[in-house]
């Protein structure tokens, strides 16, 4: 940055103090960074619209696959290697360099999480991080213990891991987060003259929501044991046939939409468990919309 541009920001911010006031974080004190002086190149200029997906590479993606644990109480989750050799295939697709680790230990992620980020990513679009494995509400299971699933990302701030700031990092977790079950509540459209019902069809509870974990915090997520759990089952239709199409966003609503509507529970012999649904639950820092395009 030049001597005249930095001028220019400290006038703004000055012109900013005198007319608008200061800006104030509602936090009892703060523990940020006071260093003001890191860089990073930029991928795409202040204002565009799109994120920039026409460097030399899309990109590294991490699926850590888990199917046994050492821990007695989890059972083995039959059905998983379908979920990690779809996405696989599917990222392939849209030009992703794939490395698929089956049942690491939490320390093994971690190193590798960080051999990740030490990388230079200055010749790729961005980063892709998929974890198939047991969880609870604020825990995900490794094969010898749980972790929390901030350390994914923890890494790779801009600040950590600056080759990757100003481009997409995203997190795919398939996991339950929780106990509860999702009844679901059915919608009618009834006739005005005789209130009979015309159509319906039946939706999570928590539908409709705009806040990628597989289910709502809290919350049961299924898996089948023979095509694999409904949300990577669901998300890698809508990158096989729309990825290089929709903006990621508009193609995780569609995510949402189809494990919502298409896939319910089939388990007569537990009523308890039989006929339930399930929503993903997204939470988007995306700046810029993200199309993959073709590579």
């Amino acid at each position: 940055m030049s001597d005249e541009e930095l001028k220019r920001n400290n006038g703004a911010e000055q012109e900013q103090r005198e007319n608008g006031g200061g800006d104030e974080g509602d936090a009892w004190g703060g523990q940020g960074s006071s260093d003001k002086n890191r860089y990073a190149k930029m991928p795409v200029d202040r204002n565009a619209p799109y994120y920039n997906m026409n460097h030399k590479n899309r990109g590294m993606a991490l699926i850590f696959n888990h199917e046994h644990f050492d821990i007695h109480s989890l059972k083995s989750r039959t059905g998983t290697n379908v979920d990690s050799d779809n996405l696989s295939k599917v990222l392939r697709g849209l030009g992703f360099r794939v490395t698929v680790f089956h049942n690491l230990k939490s320390e093994e992620i971690n190193k590798y999480i960080q051999q990740t980020a030490d990388m230079d990513h200055s010749d790729s679009d961005c980063l892709l991080i998929a974890v198939l494995t047991h969880g609870e509400m604020g825990m995900l299971y490794a094969k010898d213990t749980h972790y929390k699933p901030d350390n994914l990302w923890y890494y790779f701030t801009a600040d950590k891991c600056p080759s990757l700031a100003g481009k997409p990092k995203m997190f795919f977790i398939q996991a339950c987060q929780g106990d509860k079950l999702d009844g679901g509540i059915t919608l009618i459209n009834r006739t005005e003259t005789d209130g009979s019902s015309s159509t319906q069809y039946r939706i999570p509870i928590h539908a409709d929501f705009l806040i990628v974990f597989s289910t709502v915090p809290g919350y049961f997520s299924w898996r089948n044991t023979t095509r694999g759990s409904w949300f990577m089952q669901a998300l890698c239709d809508e990158l096989r046939y729309s990825g290089t199409d929709r903006d990621i966003l508009t193609l995780l609503t569609f995510v949402c939409q189809k494990v919502a509507l298409d896939y319910e529970s089939n388990t007569p012999d537990t009523l308890t468990m039989h006929q339930q649904k399930q929503v993903p639950c997204l939470t988007s820092m995306l700046t810029r919309l993200l199309v993959f395009g073709r590579k």
